[in-house]
C-alpha cells in the first residue's frame, strides 16, 4: 500500500536504513530536480538529469543549468551511476553523453537562430553519428526543436532589434 509523505524532504544528509544519503536539489531538467548520493555505498541515483543511451527529453529543460547540474554530480566521486533512463554504469559515460547531447543541441539551435532558418528547416538538419545511435534520438530531437527553438528565435530577434538601433 502506497503512503503518503509525512514531511518535505530538504537538500543535505539524510540517514536512513543504515545508509548515509545525501540529498542534492538540482534543476535543469526540469525546475527542481532531485539527485540522491548513496554515500555508504557510492550509489549515484541521478534521476532525469542523466540519460544513458537514450535522447534527453526537454520539455522544461534549461540547458545551462542543466550542464551545471551535470558538472556537480560528476564531481562526486561515485562509483555506480543510475540514471534517470537507461542502464547502470560504473562510470561518468552517461554524464558526458547528456552533456554531449545537450551542448550539441543548444549550439545547434543557436546557430540556425542566427542564421534565420525557420522551424521546419531546422527539424530537417541532420542529427551527428555519435548521436544517431541513442534510442528515441529522431523524436527527441523534433520535440526540442519544437518545445525549445522559438525561444531561440525570440532571442536571436531581439539582438538583432537591439543592433538595429
Amino acid at each position: 500500500e502506497v503512503l503518503a509523505p509525512t514531511k518535505p524532504l530538504t537538500p543535505g544528509p539524510l540517514e536512513l536504513g543504515g545508509h548515509t544519503l545525501e540529498l542534492i536539489a538540482l534543476k535543469g531538467h526540469t525546475g527542481a530536480d532531485l539527485a540522491i548520493f548513496d554515500r555508504s555505498t557510492g550509489v549515484l541515483f541521478a534521476g532525469d538529469l542523466v540519460f544513458h543511451d537514450r535522447a534527453p527529453t526537454t520539455p522544461h529543460a534549461n540547458i545551462p543549468a542543466w550542464q551545471a547540474s551535470l558538472d556537480q554530480l560528476d564531481t562526486l566521486g561515485f562509483k555506480v551511476l543510475v540514471p534517470g533512463h537507461g542502464t547502470v554504469s560504473l562510470d561518468a559515460g552517461p554524464i558526458r553523453q547528456t552533456r554531449a547531447w545537450l551542448a550539441w543541441l543548444d549550439a545547434t539551435l543557436h546557430r540556425a537562430a542566427d542564421d534565420g532558418l525557420d522551424m521546419t528547416e531546422v527539424l530537417a538538419l541532420p542529427l551527428p553519428a555519435e548521436f544517431r545511435r541513442l534510442a528515441v534520438a529522431d523524436a527527441e530531437y523534433r520535440r526540442s526543436v519544437g518545445q525549445l527553438y522559438p525561444a531561440y528565435e525570440q532571442r536571436a530577434l531581439a539582438r538583432d532589434e537591439k543592433a538595429a538601433r
